[in-house]
């Protein structure tokens, strides 16, 4: 069982994911990481290789000036993440759960559904589905700031069923793509922590995810 302590330092990290991931790379977010020394300060929960590995590459691109940095990232974002034409790294779930590779499948629905029945309010910034890497995280984030707050389990054991049946069966795939195609140092940092903090997870809380065919 995980202490409060890192519980917090996993919901820290998972909100951190979210930004970056979701949201177009901008001087306030990479402000707010140098503000923060984030290379310096990563909370040290979650697989220790690969966060190191991500910390190694983070600090030098963090040092570079806005004006060179933030029109490369929005490049390297838009070939990830948005097209046009074939995505590097999709960031959504479906299409590595269906054989076809659809947006919004049966794996989609299943998420929503799960969302639904236990209350889950997920923000957009359009109608798209729920299940983006990015909108993803944030569910995490949520779910253990509610287990810091009421401690009886309750929201651990909802986020251990999301994490099992809905992020981990393709999660680490999609961090294995990112890193794999990214061309920045910045986006390779991103990938890899976002695969320690579900590394992490997995171990620390035990879980066995769903084995599924991945088509990705």
């Amino acid at each position: 069982m995980l202490n409060s302590d890192q519980l917090a330092y996993y919901q820290a990290q998972a909100n951190v994911l979210y930004h970056a991931l979701y949201f177009e790379p901008s001087e306030f977010l990479l402000n707010q990481f140098r503000d923060n020394q984030v290379s310096d300060t990563w909370p040290t929960t979650g697989e220790a290789r690969s966060r190191g590995d991500a910390l190694a590459l983070l600090k030098p691109a963090l040092s570079q000036d806005n004006a060179t940095l933030v029109p490369a990232l929005k490049r390297d974002y838009t070939r990830l993440f948005i097209g046009p034409g074939e995505l590097a790294a999709i960031p959504w779930g479906s299409p590595y759960l269906h054989e076809k590779r659809l947006l919004c499948g049966p794996s989609t629905e299943a998420l929503a559904a799960f969302l639904q029945h236990h209350g889950i309010l997920v923000s957009t910034q359009s109608r798209e589905p729920v299940d983006h890497i990015g909108l993803m995280l944030s569910v995490v984030a949520g779910l253990l700031g509610d287990e810091i707050k009421q401690q009886n389990g309750i929201a651990l054991k909802v986020l251990s069923d999301f994490l099992e049946q809905h992020l981990l069966p393709w999660g680490l795939r999609f961090c294995t793509l990112m890193f794999e195609q990214a061309s920045s140092d910045y986006y390779q940092a991103i990938a890899l922590l976002t695969g320690s903090l579900l590394e992490g997870l997995r171990q620390d809380l035990t879980l066995t995810p769903l084995t599924l065919q991945l088509f990705q």
